[in-house]
């Protein structure tokens, strides 16, 4: 197996013969996915950073990888031996790339990338930031297949229909609203690169990327027609007839690249810059009027109609039973079994295949005890999995993909006596968790707004987390979609009714333990006054949530109130489903405080 500075300098041989002093490596795939294909985890093969978010940059003498809080500690373990130098993206003292590339390179040298594996409008920020740092950008630089020997091949798996019963509209209804989107931006067609909204649009789904239960494929959309380009050979005769009989046109995958080159001069594309990859942009013939406007699709896919929410409730329900079963043998093995940070995802997902309509985990189960949890993002592996004891703080987060639904719960379980200061930390979490939960806000809220909720207890007492609160949540899709998010940084997609986000504050010491309780939660309408209609959340998300280390005198009347309703529902919707030992267990875990 090649090590990683080997990898790097076979790189810096193909970067001189293409005549690049520097080559960028990001996380990404032509579809800007955020979970990828084994064929395009080049960043993760190139570096050995198994993150999924960082980019690397490489010289001919320097290399350094970019990456946020949640894999700052991840990827200090990782780059260690490698020669690849950390930039920890945040923090003051950290230069940009292209800060770094300028102080690294010669004036006029040449910087490239691979135009399918960044946005459009990354593309452009990159080359206009570069070029006023007197350095060149080179966008068609495609050498991986040159770098990456046993390069993986692309994903094969057979796509299957999502049925009527779950999706609640027919691919025809779907195509008529992102229609009516391109008549109301004055636009008459658009590029579904996004593999959430291409499966969204057409009904499809499958299980081409781990987690995602998505397709490699494209989609393009006029007004008139509706082409899905994918491989024939992952599609039945059946599934490939019903799509033509919806009045979708099947078109081989790699023929979306010809398509949009030859695109009549009639069409007007209504493009979202950040979502469309570069390479696709440029494709788009020069004369053809583009309108740049937010994913017509991923707003319409984020407010989720009521046959979806439906099911979704009924998938917590099943993840809900899980989990309950899962807490109750975490309790009453630790003591009298081996059990490890592995073993804990491995039980969770036998779990989960017990469940009605379970296909898979959501994403990579993370079983974080003691010190491993504060690292947000951490993946045990058989090297650096802890044995789990009666003692300490468990973190736990996790999440099933069911036909019904999309789930992601995290929960932090003390096992043992908490000590004051991790009592004092867990009721700084658990209040910010129950104010957003109880959030009531004005139509036009945005989620940067609503974001401060889950925060105020903890700056009180000058405690911080470095990052989002909420992201959105798909209806058997991504784990992580948008456009909306509950976030600091500004995000103009306002929070409507319809939409699932998630609810996750945390505190993280290091080298102690880390603690983040999440819950998915419902905006849905709550009132309507002389100011205006106002919203609420209805929490989907039904777990126990431990009250070991809860510090009850110092929640208000307002949160233990809502603590209690939460378990009630809890134990109302999730014991008919259990044996009676469970029932009497999750009684006394959702007792009244």
């Amino acid at each position: 197996m090649m090590k990683t500075k080997d990898k790097i300098e076979q790189l810096r041989v193909i970067m001189a013969s293409n005549g690049i002093a520097a080559y960028i490596a990001p996380s990404s795939d032509p579809h800007l996915s955020e979970y990828l294909p084994d064929c395009w985890k080049f960043r993760a093969w190139l570096s050995g950073f198994t993150g999924s978010a960082g980019t690397l940059v490489v010289t001919a003498n320097a290399a350094a990888l970019w990456t946020d809080s949640r894999y700052f500690l991840q990827a200090e373990q990782e780059l260690k031996g490698t020669g690849i130098e950390l930039c920890k993206m945040g923090l003051t003292n950290t230069p940009s790339i292209e800060d770094w590339l300028a102080q690294n390179l010669d004036k006029n040298q040449t910087v490239g990338f691979d135009g399918r594996l960044l946005s459009h409008a990354q593309s452009l920020t990159l080359m206009s930031s570069l070029k006023s740092k007197g350095l060149k950008a080179n966008p068609k630089i495609d050498i991986i297949n040159n770098v990456w020997n046993n390069r993986p091949t692309m994903p094969n798996s057979k796509a299957f229909e999502h049925e009527l019963r779950y999706a609640g509209q027919t691919i025809s209804e779907k195509l008529t609203l992102i229609r009516q989107e391109l008549e109301n931006c004055k636009a008459n067609a658009c590029i579904l690169s996004a593999l959430d909204e291409v499966a969204w649009a057409f009904n499809i789904r499958g299980n081409d990327i781990d987690y995602n239960p998505v397709v490699m494929a494209y989609g393009l959309i006029t007004n008139k027609d509706a082409t899905l380009f994918i491989d024939s050979d992952k599609l039945s005769d059946e599934h490939a007839k019903s799509l033509i009989e919806q009045g979708v046109t099947l078109k081989p995958y790699a023929k979306i690249e010809k398509a949009i080159k030859s695109a009549s001069n009639e069409m007007i594309f209504a493009l979202d810059e950040a979502r469309v990859n570069h390479r696709l942009y440029s494709l788009i013939p020069k004369d053809l009027k583009k309108v740049n406007t937010l994913s017509l699709v991923t707003k319409l896919k984020a407010q989720k109609n009521p046959i979806e929410l439906e099911n979704i409730r009924q998938s917590h329900v099943n993840d809900g039973v899980a989990m309950c079963k899962f807490l109750h043998w975490l309790e009453n093995s630790v003591a009298n079994e081996k059990i490890t940070e592995l073993s804990i995802a491995a039980k969770l997902l036998a779990l989960r295949k017990e469940q009605e309509g379970f296909i898979s985990e959501s994403f990579s189960t993370i079983a974080g005890y003691r010190e491993n949890g504060a690292i947000v993002h951490y993946s045990a592996t058989p090297e650096t999995a802890k044995e789990i004891k009666p003692e300490g703080f468990l973190l736990v987060d996790s999440g099933g993909q069911y036909l019904q639904g999309t789930t992601d719960i995290t929960r932090t379980i003390r096992l043992g006596e908490p000590t004051p200061e991790e009592k004092e930390d867990y009721t700084l979490v658990l209040k910010g968790m129950i104010q957003l939960s109880m959030a009531q806000f004005p139509a036009g809220t945005r989620g940067s707004q609503l974001d401060t909720l889950a925060r105020m207890a903890m700056w009180s007492k000058g405690i911080n987390y470095g990052h989002g609160t909420g992201h959105g949540v798909g209806a058997f899709l991504n784990v992580h979609e948008g456009p909306q998010s509950i976030r600091p940084n500004e995000n103009p997609v306002t929070i409507e009714p319809g939409m699932i986000q998630s609810n996750e504050p945390g505190i993280y010491r290091a080298g102690k333990y880390g603690i983040r309780i999440e819950n998915l939660i419902l905006c849905r309408e709550a009132m309507e006054t002389e100011s205006g209609k106002f919203y609420s959340f209805e929490t989907l998300t039904l777990c126990p949530i431990d009250l070991k280390p809860v510090d009850i005198e110092s929640l208000s009347k307002e949160e233990k109130d809502w603590l209690n309703a939460y378990h009630k529902t809890v134990y109302e919707k999730i014991s008919p489903k259990l044996t009676e030992e469970l029932k009497v267990w999750l009684k006394e875990k959702t007792q009244e405080i």
